[in-house]
């Protein structure tokens, strides 16, 4: 079978062991690792055109005399694996989320409360005393969440999305979806918040979320005797419901949850898997509800929930107003874009410059505190704070930005708001709202975009949505001071400065993370569908002009950290349609032949520790691809020749992909099998690397990929795989004089170990064709041919180079360095793909 333009073997960087994300190259490629190779087809696939007549009488006879008993426990079986698969996790995935965000959100409130009570006492006997509470609860909270997450768990820092948008990607990182990092998560939250850190929530409970979602997968574990668990794709899916459940628990919105949890973390989503992420963020939103009105204490209650019940007449806006929602959108296009390039410049100072590093590179949780305080200063409400109402949450000052009434008309006509809603923002009557308004957009645009860069878990949502609200909000106070009457006159509509802010928010959060989602997020937290249609207006024009700017603020972070993750395409770029991949191909190749020798391949081998596959070729003058062998397997072939030989055990693996996270036990049970049947010889590098039908072929794929069967080996390589099951006896010491003939030999290489159709691109396939195949497929690396000639490969990594300045000057080739290849006897017969 052919398949045209489709990528090959093996590159693939897999951010899976880097004990913290780093920037340097070197630090993350020996923490990533590529992604396991296909699994063959499953024995138990009912083939079409295998099956006979035979087989379809045997089935009608064994229904005949099948008993009722037999029957009833047939269909028992069905029923409680139908619960348990499918209804019964993704339940239990709602559940657990849903209490351990209400738990986070009370003590989140009780620290809040506990800082109000105890700055408005001390504030009372003295004023110094006051501001020195303030600060030091700010700092000692923010340095003890930063100081518990750098001692416990170091990948609990940070939003989480991006990460988790990594790991859907096909890749691992080690650790992220780890229980102590839940810990570390839900602590370090708790206190950043709890001190008043101007962060959000939702990135953390998103990580909280996928976190619940790979426990509750591995804890399933004991059922692998089912295929439902050993599919390696059902370990996505419920990452993809948690990450909806841990925003439906932020908002309390289980539709626009899903949608933006899809948005944020997936590229695409295969919509029969929709449902399990309704039901579970279903079972979250009934919890929170119950929670809210049976357990949670009333003066709590009513403060952790995420509504912002508005009420606007079902008139909202006129005809007249949409120019005007128009050019909100554009503001909040360009506000957010311009938002993701500061945070980006602030993160590349901290990563780069030389007298901070100096000063606190060793140090970030000394830096977080130091930021700590900064803000408790800035917002100390007897100070500058008295101008930015430092008093306030993000949750009351949203609640104040969408209130259905007027800051500027409170003296003018009916539509004023109540006076000590005005009190927060006049500073009691001293300064124009106008005014303190825009000092608030100013000072926490520039605070927002450092506090996410700091060594504490925290979000981007909440913050994006209160700046969005308070830009929306100075557009419809001015407007409404120049329009008192409204735009049409006396006995018409007025203008809702409350539209505007619901309209600014959706349009700024939708801009920064790339999301048209949130729209639904609005109307469930809002409850009123009337300002959906200039929501959608303003998100639209927002999400256009920043995607066309900037990455989204979750792919800049990726960037930033240097991930393996190929960031989505800009619109209306000319340069991925115009270059062609024979622009970016690796053409110094190593590959193998029928000609190499076994001191070749041995050689090669060595030489080559970080490719995980070789193509395989006729010979090196035509250099015909003819598939592609696995690395493992050539250990495998040359262990059998020459014994064990530990140059060949020198790639540098320090963690594993998905699929082998996915197989643990049933691997340490084969393990456990092995040693009871007392097979000593065999070595414990060989063990731990035995083959099966996933990894014994040239891989191409992710280890999640839409291509991945999940099943049994195949009948073809059922012999080849059995052979690593029989005991081995020892090679009985070679002379010098027989080693040097097996290694001046050609190689073996057995039929069933070569993948025949490894995917292949042409050399004049666009890069914007290639990127969607990468995507799509979750390809790992693929082949360039030119009329069934190899001439090339390309990796994730040249896609990623190639890409790196898309939004700045488009497409770009690679600039290579001329680089000598490795030493290696015959490497013209011997060479092989990508770069890992």
């Amino acid at each position: 079978m052919t398949v045209p333009d489709v990528p090959t073997p093996d590159e693939a960087p897999s951010p899976i062991g880097a004990t913290q994300p780093k920037v340097a190259d070197e630090d993350q490629r020996e923490g990533l690792l590529s992604a396991e190779e296909r699994e063959e087809n499953d024995d138990d696939h009912w083939d079409e055109d295998n099956s006979t007549e035979d087989d379809v009488a045997t089935g009608i006879r064994r229904g005949r005399t099948e008993t009722m008993s037999q029957f009833l426990n047939r269909q028992y079986q069905n029923i409680v694996h139908f619960f348990v698969e499918d209804w019964f996790l993704s339940a239990a995935l709602g559940i657990i989320t849903a209490i351990l965000s209400i738990g986070v959100d009370v003590a989140i409130e009780y620290l809040l409360h506990l800082r109000l009570h105890m700055f408005d006492y001390l504030n009372e006997v003295s004023v110094y005393s006051g501001f020195c509470y303030w600060v030091l609860h700010i700092g000692v909270c923010v340095t003890f969440a930063a100081l518990f997450c750098s001692l416990v768990s170091k990948q609990a820092v940070g939003s989480g999305i991006p990460e988790v948008k990594v790991i859907i990607s096909g890749f691992v990182l080690k650790n992220y979806l780890s229980l102590k990092t839940l810990i570390a998560k839900v602590i370090g939250l708790v206190f950043t918040l709890g001190g008043g850190l101007p962060v959000g929530k939702e990135g953390p409970f998103v990580h909280m979320g996928a976190i619940v979602a790979s426990l509750l997968t591995k804890a399933t574990t004991a059922c692998r005797y089912n295929q439902f668990f050993s599919n390696e794709g059902r370990e996505m899916e419920m990452l993809s419901s948690g990450c909806a459940v841990g925003i439906a628990c932020t908002f309390s919105a289980p539709a626009g949850g899903v949608l933006y949890g899809i948005e944020s973390t997936s590229k695409y989503f295969a919509v029969k898997n929709y449902w399990r992420s309704f039901f579970a963020t279903t079972c979250s939103a009934l919890v929170f509800r119950f929670a809210m009105a049976a357990i949670v204490p009333p003066h709590i209650g009513g403060t952790i929930t995420a509504y912002y019940q508005t009420s606007f007449p079902n008139e909202v806006f006129l005809v007249e107003e949409i120019p005007l929602f128009v050019l909100l959108g554009v503001m909040c296009g360009l506000a957010g874009a311009l938002f993701i390039l500061v945070h980006r410049k602030i993160a590349m100072f901290m990563r780069t410059n030389r007298l901070f590093l100096a000063v606190f590179g060793k140090s970030p949780v000394a830096f977080t505190a130091l930021v700590a305080c900064f803000v408790a200063v800035v917002t100390y409400p007897e100070g500058i704070g008295k101008y930015l109402a430092g008093k306030l949450t993000f949750r009351e000052t949203l609640a104040d930005f969408l209130a259905n009434c007027s800051f500027t008309l409170s003296n003018e006509t009916g539509h004023g708001c109540k006076p000590e809603l005005i009190a927060h923002w006049t500073a009691e009557g001293t300064i124009h709202p106008l005014l303190t308004l825009t000092c608030y957009l100013l000072v926490y645009f520039f605070l927002v975009a450092q506090c996410i860069s700091l060594h504490v878990p925290a979000g981007i949502f909440v913050p994006s949505f209160v700046m969005g609200a308070c830009g929306g909000r100075i557009m419809g106070e001015a407007l409404a001071m120049w329009f008192p009457e409204g735009i049409r006159g006396a006995g018409n509509p007025q203008i809702y400065p409350g539209l505007y802010a619901v309209v600014g928010a959706a349009a700024y959060t939708g801009a920064v993370t790339h999301s048209l989602s949130i729209a639904v997020i609005v109307c469930e937290t809002t409850g009123q569908l009337c300002a959906l249609l200039p929501v959608l207006i303003a998100l639209m024009i927002a999400n256009a002009i920043c995607s066309f700017l900037q990455p989204s603020i979750y792919e800049s972070i990726i960037l930033l950290k240097n991930l393996p993750f190929l960031t989505d395409l800009p619109p209306s770029r000319i340069s991925v349609h115009t270059l062609k991949v024979e622009k970016v191909m690796v053409k110094e190749l190593y590959f193998i032949s029928r000609h190499t020798t076994y001191k070749e391949l041995r050689d090669l081998v060595i030489a080559t520790p970080q490719l995980r596959s070789y193509p395989f070729v006729t010979d090196k003058e035509s250099m015909c691809l003819l598939g592609s062998v696995s690395r493992r397997y050539l250990v495998y072939l040359l262990y059998n020749k020459l014994g064990h030989d530990p140059a060949l055990h020198t790639d540098k693996r320090r963690s594993r992909t998905a699929s082998e996270l996915l197989s643990t036990i049933h691997s340490f049970r084969r393990l456990l099998e092995l040693i009871s049947t007392r097979i000593s010889v065999v070595s414990l590098p060989a063990l731990s690397r035995a083959m099966n039908g996933r990894n014994i072929s040239g891989n191409t794929l992710l280890a999640h990929s839409p291509l991945h069967d999940a099943g049994a080996h195949h009948r073809v390589l059922a012999p080849l795989l059995s052979r690593q099951t029989e005991p081995h006896l020892e090679l009985p010491p070679q002379s010098v004089m027989e080693r040097a003939t097996i290694l001046a030999s050609e190689v073996l290489i057995d039929d069933a170990a070569i993948d025949p159709a490894p995917f292949q691109l042409v050399n004049g396939t666009s890069l914007f064709k290639v990127h969607t195949l990468f995507s799509l497929l979750g390809l790992n690396h693929a082949y360039v041919t030119e009329r069934g000639r190899l001439v090339g490969v390309v990796s994730l990594k040249e896609l990623r180079e190639t890409f790196a300045n898309i939004y700045l000057r488009g497409a770009l080739p690679i600039q290579r360095r001329s680089m000598a290849r490795p030493a290696v006897s015959g490497s013209d017969d011997s060479g092989s793909g990508s770069n890992a």
